[in-house]
């Protein structure tokens, strides 16, 4: 499997080429997402099913859980995976033998990691914190099943304290591959014409930036001789 047929499969889960039905915090939720419920793993969520988990005690849960916080999920019945078994699932559909594994066993098994902030925008990457794991997509979104009162959502990275990124195990890795791709923004640059008396430091001092920001900037070998005249570049972010 690779990370482009990875990806497909957790967003079939996440209804993705359905429409968003709501948008807030930072998730979105498609009409057509599947549910969450502690310990699917792409069961159709019904009440008589509820009912047998509750007597089963599945994954430690009460009956408030799965007949009351979890009703949603079979009013009308979805299908429904945990964390891990959004994954699980996605391998499934290449490998019906897959075998079941939880996000801790999943970083467990990573080929290569790192913090979260040096995240490649590569889509298919795993992204774990303690107990949970999700699906890079690239630009900043996730696709996760992040729980009982979500289901399967897109969400902004930021939402979510990630400690970890992941290259999956068995997964072939195309490393230019995104489904969010990001807006690079042109620089643009406002110029000021230095006036007698001028320092470089009441320039940055008046733009709000740093001396050092403004050097490196213009190619200033030695900041402290501007000259009335010169031109000096400054970001335009910074010279509103």
């Amino acid at each position: 499997m690779n990370n482009r047929e990875l990806v497909e499969q957790v967003l079939k889960m996440a209804g993705f080429d359905s429409p968003v039905e709501k948008e807030a915090g930072g998730i979105a939720y498609h009409k057509d997402r599947w549910g969450y419920v502690r310990g699917g793993q792409g069961e159709l969520y019904t009440e008589q099913l509820a009912k047998k988990w509750v007597s089963m005690k599945r994954s430690g849960k009460t009956a408030a859980y799965f007949l009351t916080s979890a009703k949603k999920w079979y009013t009308p019945p979805r299908r429904i995976v945990d964390c891990s078994g959004l994954i699980v699932q996605a391998f499934r559909a290449k490998d019906p033998g897959y075998a079941d594994r939880t996000a801790n066993g999943f970083k467990s098994q990573f080929e290569k990691r790192g913090y979260i902030s040096d995240i490649p925008e590569t889509a298919g990457l795993a992204v774990w914190k303690s107990g949970h794991i999700g699906i890079y997509l690239g630009n900043g979104k996730v696709c996760e099943s992040r729980g009982v009162a979500y289901g399967v959502v897109i969400s902004d990275i930021s939402t979510q304290k990630w400690t970890y990124f992941g290259k999956l195990r068995c997964i072939a890795y195309d490393d230019s591959f995104v489904v969010f791709k990001k807006e690079n923004k042109p620089v643009t640059y406002h110029v000021y014409t230095v006036k007698k008396g001028d320092s470089l430091w009441a320039i940055a001092r008046k733009y709000k930036t740093t001396i050092s920001a403004l050097a490196k900037l213009n190619e200033l070998k030695r900041p402290s001789l501007i000259f009335a005249g010169q031109k000096i570049r400054i970001r335009e972010e910074t010279s509103k």
